[in-house]
């Protein structure tokens, strides 16, 4: 009796594997038109992040909380004490009350919920894995007349970010975040 490693058979589909070599064929590259301004948020340790009502992004750890504005990268505000981010966090890991105006936000990260993914005007974003385990981003806009998956999709210059990675677009669909575990990147789109 010999024994050895049995041939896998390829379960994925003629389509599946045309999707897997366009994915894997794209450059990482900024996001088109009209995603313009981009913010670098240091942040090491995040673990979910949301937006409060003027849209600022609220970056989460387990040692505080930070709220950035989008486009311009000013920190706003910075609490680096864990009872802060502990006494905030909603029973369901859903929500967040931020202590110093008690909003309470909707929050998604690598411990919370998922992200808006798509905006009313129709622009997209994805986690996908070509090269599993390594994550990547795409941003499409799905509304585009002969919209074909992935066909004219960017997938985006994740820059220092690496391992997993959750996204999101703001309520407004005016910003986006996507958030690694040393941080985010936070895009808004060019004003008009």
């Amino acid at each position: 009796m010999k024994f050895g490693r049995r041939p896998q058979k390829e379960i994925r589909t003629p389509y599946e594997l045309q999707l897997l070599q366009r994915a894997q064929a794209m450059e990482p590259a900024k996001p088109p038109h009209p995603w313009a301004a981009e913010v670098v948020v240091p942040a090491a340790g995040c673990t979910a992040c949301g937006w409060d009502q003027e849209e600022n992004l609220v970056l989460i750890s387990s040692s505080g909380y930070s709220v950035t504005q989008p486009g311009t990268g000013q920190l706003l505000h910075r609490i680096q004490e864990a009872d802060a981010t502990e006494e905030g966090m909603g029973s369901d890991g859903l929500t967040f009350r931020i202590p110093h105006d008690e909003q309470l936000i909707t929050i998604f990260g690598f411990e919370a919920g998922d992200g808006i993914r798509l905006t009313n005007d129709g622009w997209m974003l994805e986690v996908v894995y070509p090269w599993w385990p390594r994550a990547s981003v795409v941003l499409d806009n799905v509304f585009r007349q002969g919209y074909e998956y992935l066909k004219d999709a960017v997938m985006l210059d994740l820059n220092r970010l690496d391992g997993n990675v959750r996204c999101g677009f703001s309520p407004s669909g005016r910003h986006f975040v996507i958030l690694g575990s040393g941080g985010a990147l936070l895009y808004s789109r060019a004003a008009v």
